[in-house]
């Protein structure tokens, strides 16, 4: 498990010193068995009434989401990131598609909210999108919060999604029609979405994009199917019962701010909108990281009563 991997010790070295971990925010690893599936977990045990649930989008892993939950964990959350299926060290053995990454956020709200717990739900890149279908779900957590939120069928959406203009306009409809059989196999994510746009600090990307676990990974075209031409479980004029807050980068070179605003515009949610000033998709750099920190301490603290 991670005690063993180099990738996310190397990337700790570039990250400012409140967001490593340390003895004190050392996650425990664990398993939890969910719709067939072994989900790992790291989880930041503490004290809390609140839980903060954080899932990480394609080419990530829970681990390298440490950055967001060591504040978190500081500031005395319970926080719990998993490991989606097909990335970091989660078992499974059928074929896993959207709906289970869905349904393994579920059940994790739902064991927590079960505990009497208040749960707010973090989504990076795709995880966004993912949060927003968990809390459709689950419509009495505390709050969503997400830096991108990204509708697929929005064309623009697919455009800046794929590795190139191209693969983004015409790859779905192609790979629609590839027969079932074939759809098992896998392909480097770098092959298929935009990667290099990941990170905007060069050294930060040289260890993602080698991260075997992670943005090195491969990934099945039927999952990428099954994510692609989902639909949300709810469209967002009717999500209404569920505060949101958007943490967006301001420089984000893969989705900006007006992809994700696409979607965001239309929530009927109570909501909220800050732009990380100079922060990269992966929005490691100040003073964006401390402004989304800020604001998403802020958010929770808005809504404890919820």
């Amino acid at each position: 498990m991670y005690h063993n991997q180099k990738s996310w010790k190397e990337l700790q070295k570039l990250m400012p010193l409140k967001n490593r971990i340390d003895h004190s925010t050392e996650p425990e690893e664990s398993y939890r068995t969910i719709s067939g599936m072994d989900v790992h977990l790291d989880v930041y045990h503490r004290k809390s009434d609140i839980t903060i649930v954080i899932l990480h989008g394609v080419g990530g892993n829970g681990r390298l989401l440490s950055f967001f939950a060591v504040p978190l964990a500081r500031d005395g959350y319970h926080v719990i990131c998993p490991d989606l299926p097909g990335y970091g060290y989660s078992k499974f053995s059928k074929k896993v598609t959207y709906e289970d990454w869905i349904d393994v956020g579920d059940e994790i709200v739902k064991t927590e909210m079960a505990r009497g717990k208040k749960v707010f739900l973090i989504g990076l890149s795709a995880g966004g999108m993912l949060a927003y279908n968990i809390a459709c779900r689950n419509q009495s957590i505390s709050g969503l919060i997400f830096t991108n939120i990204l509708d697929n069928r929005e064309e623009a959406v697919r455009v800046h999604s794929a590795k190139n203009r191209i693969q983004g306009k015409y790859g779905t409809k192609l790979l629609n029609l590839m027969p079932e059989f074939l759809r098992s196999i896998k392909v480097p994510i770098r092959m298929v979405t935009n990667m290099d746009a990941l990170v905007n600090d060069t050294e930060i990307l040289r260890v993602l994009l080698k991260d075997q676990v992670g943005a090195g990974s491969s990934v099945s075209i039927g999952f990428l199917l099954s994510m692609i031409n989902s639909v949300p479980i709810l469209e967002p004029e009717v999500f209404s019962k569920v505060p949101v807050l958007m943490v967006h980068p301001g420089n984000d070179r893969w989705t900006p701010v007006e992809i994700s605003e696409i979607f965001y515009d239309r929530i009927a949610s109570e909501k909220q909108k800050k732009i990380l000033d100079r922060a990269g998709h992966f929005p490691v750099e100040e003073p964006g990281l401390s402004q989304m920190e800020n604001a998403i301490d802020r958010f929770i603290q808005e809504h404890l009563s919820t």
